[in-house]
């Protein structure tokens, strides 16, 4: 961990990156190391106040893990179509879709009583306007959408 700090250079992101580690089997690669560190910098205690506070590490690897699968997906050329256009930069938009109706219930006005409820509710009408809007023919920004919801909504159930 202490590489990550000093690679990194932010020793805030560093436990937070060693919390979020801790609930996987191994270290993280690279990649996902770099995407919890941008995660943690959106997904501040602030933001998610103090219903969310203590899933922070487990809020932050959901993101992270769609971050840098969008990261794997765009660097290779594996993921391109014929048609030129690389998936990955569906899993992106989806990743990013979600997490800003994330922070979009999370500042909400008054504030919500059931965040991650409200955020899985938004997920589902997103994907329903998902599968109505050409695009995304191969169905992986879908798919982000739908991990995404389950993760939440698995959280929110075990949060009860």
């Amino acid at each position: 961990m202490v590489i990550l700090s000093l690679w990194f250079g932010r020793r805030p992101s560093r436990s937070i990156v060693a919390r979020v580690s801790e609930l996987l089997k191994e270290p993280p690669a690279p990649g996902l190391a770099g995407a919890i560190v941008s995660t943690a910098d959106i997904l501040t205690d602030a933001l998610l106040g103090p219903r969310l506070k203590a899933l922070r590490p487990q809020l932050i690897l959901t993101f992270a893990r769609q971050s840098a699968d969008a990261a794997r997906r765009m660097s290779s050329s594996h993921w391109t179509s014929d048609r030129g256009h690389n998936v990955g930069l569906d899993v992106l938009h989806a990743h990013d879709q979600a997490l800003g109706l994330f922070r979009q219930v999370l500042t909400s006005r008054p504030g919500p009583r059931r965040p991650l409820r409200d955020t899985v509710a938004a997920l589902d009408a997103a994907i329903e306007r998902r599968r109505e809007l050409p695009g995304d023919e191969d169905g992986y920004g879908l798919a982000t959408l739908r991990e995404l919801r389950r993760d939440l909504a698995r959280l929110d159930h075990e949060r009860r």
